[in-house]
């Protein structure tokens, strides 16, 4: 079984290679603009659906995270061998529209901008590009996750705020924006506090990770607070895990989870995943607070 897990590992680690390979042909000009979930997926040879996540679980970080650390890598090496060669130019070179963009970029990346990094001297440069270039593993953390099951949900009449991004980063924001419409609404009917993340086929980029905060109803809402949408979600079959610590590990922990359903083969569904926040973070000790975490299979 071992030695079957290990094979299983090493196909994944073998399509996230190529990936990973297809996006470093592709970091010049227009032609990172261009790349997307689906098409770096099909390159990979894997279902495009759920591989933001894999590659993450993988790699450490998104497809389009990955992408912005080596075209900045690759700026940085341009602006080090060529002194004459302007900001704007390095910009353009490697996607970015402005040059205004390019310098946020790299003041968010290394806490300076391309001047900046042009006095800074070459063994300080050089450290710099040796932390940019440098793998961001995934960092194993001890967490306490139950084993995987599988259950059925019914369909579920989700009222939410959504927005767009690399899940880890948008969701605490948007929990805060939340709660305070959350009171306009009747507490008798609020069922789940759920968290939904999935991918927009149709979106380019980080833009296309769509997270939504809300809760599940008891049945569809008359009246909806401004600003919350509702949808159905559709009933379905989710392998089903309950994490027990800090909702800070509610990421890594997906992170696990889609490493093991892959290792084991186990087919996934074009749906939404969910967290289902089991208990009120108002009361429970934070060692003691259980998500369920969900991922639609077939």
């Amino acid at each position: 079984m071992e030695g079957k897990r290990a094979q299983q590992s090493q196909f994944h680690r073998s399509q996230i290679g190529r990936a990973e390979r297809y996006i470093r042909l592709h970091l010049r000009g227009s032609e990172s603009t261009k790349l997307t979930l689906a098409r770096i997926a099909r390159e990979a040879g894997s279902s495009s659906y759920h591989f933001a996540r894999l590659f993450q679980a993988y790699v450490g970080e998104t497809p389009f995270g990955f992408l912005r650390r080596l075209r900045l890598l690759e700026a940085l090496r341009m602006l080090q061998e060529d002194e004459d060669v302007s900001v704007t130019e390095v910009a353009m070179a490697i996607g970015y529209d402005t040059a205004a963009a390019f310098n946020k970029a790299m003041r968010k990346a290394i806490d300076a901008t391309p001047s900046e990094f042009r006095t800074m001297g070459k063994e300080k440069q050089d450290t710099v590009l040796y932390d940019l270039s440098r793998p961001r593993l995934p960092k194993e953390i001890s967490m306490n996750l139950s084993a995987c099951e599988v259950t059925s949900r019914g369909l579920t009449h989700y009222v939410f705020l959504e927005t767009r991004g690399p899940f880890g980063e948008v969701a605490p924001p948007l929990w805060n924006e939340l709660q305070p419409r959350l009171a306009e609404l009747n507490r008798s009917q609020i069922r789940e506090y759920l968290g939904v993340s999935g991918i927009d086929k149709s979106r380019a980029g980080e833009d296309a990770m769509i997270y939504q905060a809300g809760v599940a109803l008891a049945s569809e809402p008359k009246k909806l607070p401004a600003g919350l949408q509702h949808r159905a979600i559709p009933e379905g079959r989710y392998a089903r895990f309950v994490l027990t610590g800090p909702y800070a590990q509610i990421w890594p922990a997906f992170d696990r989870v889609f490493k093991e359903l892959a290792e084991k083969k186990v087919e996934l569904r074009p749906e939404f995943c969910i967290e289902n926040y089991l208990n009120d973070p108002r009361e429970t000790p934070e060692e003691q607070l259980l998500t369920e975490i969900l991922v639609p299979v077939v």
